[in-house]
């Protein structure tokens, strides 16, 4: 017996028909054994049949858009069937395969519901919550308020399901299932990541005085939501992963050059460069603060350098 299977764009079954070891005739037209409802199929496209050596053989009938090798895009006359690797007539898969064509072991059922990716997505959640509520007792400069701690949770409750649903629903539409666990995993994870650097870049930059880690600290965005981005779209579709990854990479690249460019623009303007942007106890700080009298040396030396360099102007505005 033979078996000609219609797959959907997910490579699921979409129809399976069954022959006796005969010649079978595909294609749009009602005089084909398999009738595929596909525009950019011919009305008789290809004849599957047996050849001398006993191997099942789909012949090209002559069509416009011919015949392909799964995601192959050379054109062929003949493919002798593996059982394996669909065949393409225009936008429709086919695989063929014999009665004796084996299949897998029977996936274990898993019973209940899987504990391990909930516990992880709680336990995500609870540290990035505590991160949020030490940063915000950190920071307090005046009399404590509840809106303060509750408002980046409220943020939190909403931003993410959101942002969850949104790839869920392109992964069920592309893949055919939702992955709301991994896509949840992916983005608390992504936040999580974001919210470490973010109290990494504000300690430095307090307790160390390294500014270059709090001024670029949107560097750090960018690439963890590049990652967070790349890893969604990998759940999406497996498939041209190395496309998709350059894509993200160009898009990061411009982004960062841009805003990159504009924070260059703003330093040039103000002249101000920002090392904290959170006031934090005197305690954590590590680099020893610098007294009044180096301070006022500090100032006398660019005093006298700039007294020298109008020296200098006038005296050449007075040379002939």
């Amino acid at each position: 017996m033979i078996f000609v299977e219609i797959l959907s764009r997910h490579r699921d079954v979409a129809a399976r028909f069954r022959f006796a070891d005969q010649d079978v005739y595909i294609g749009r037209g009602y005089d084909n054994d398999v009738i595929v409802d596909d525009p950019y199929v011919g009305a008789r496209h290809v004849r599957l049949f047996r050849d001398d050596a006993g191997r099942l053989v789909v012949e090209d009938m002559g069509s416009a858009n011919g015949m392909f090798l799964d995601r192959d895009k050379s054109r062929h006359r003949r493919i002798i069937v593996d059982g394996e690797r669909p065949i393409r007539i225009g936008h429709t898969h086919l695989r063929i395969r014999e009665t004796s064509h084996g299949v897998g072991p029977e996936r274990v059922a898993r019973s209940g519901v899987r504990i391990a990716p909930i516990a992880l997505a709680a336990a995500l959640c609870l540290v990035i919550i505590g991160i949020e509520i030490v940063t915000r007792w950190s920071g307090e400069t005046g009399e404590p308020r509840v809106s303060n701690y509750l408002t980046p949770l409220l943020w939190l409750a909403v931003i993410v399901p959101a942002w969850v649903a949104v790839w869920a629903l392109l992964s069920r539409t592309f893949s055919g299932s939702a992955h709301v666990q991994r896509n949840l995993l992916i983005a608390l994870a992504g936040i999580l990541g974001f919210a470490l650097y973010s109290e990494l870049a504000q300690f430095s930059g307090f307790a160390l005085n390294w500014a270059f880690v709090a001024n670029y600290h949107y560097v750090a965005l960018w690439i963890i939501l590049a990652i967070v981005c790349f890893l969604h779209l990998r759940e999406v579709s497996r498939s041209r992963l190395v496309l998709k990854g350059a894509v993200v990479l160009i898009l990061f690249a411009f982004i960062v050059t841009v805003q990159t460019l504009q924070q260059f623009e703003a330093f040039y303007n103000s002249g101000r460069e920002t090392v904290s942007r959170r006031l934090l106890p005197p305690a954590l700080r590590l680099v020893p603060v610098r007294d009044e009298h180096a301070f006022f040396a500090e100032i006398e030396g660019l005093k006298a350098k700039l007294d020298r360099d109008r020296l200098h102007a006038r005296t050449d505005e007075a040379a002939p």
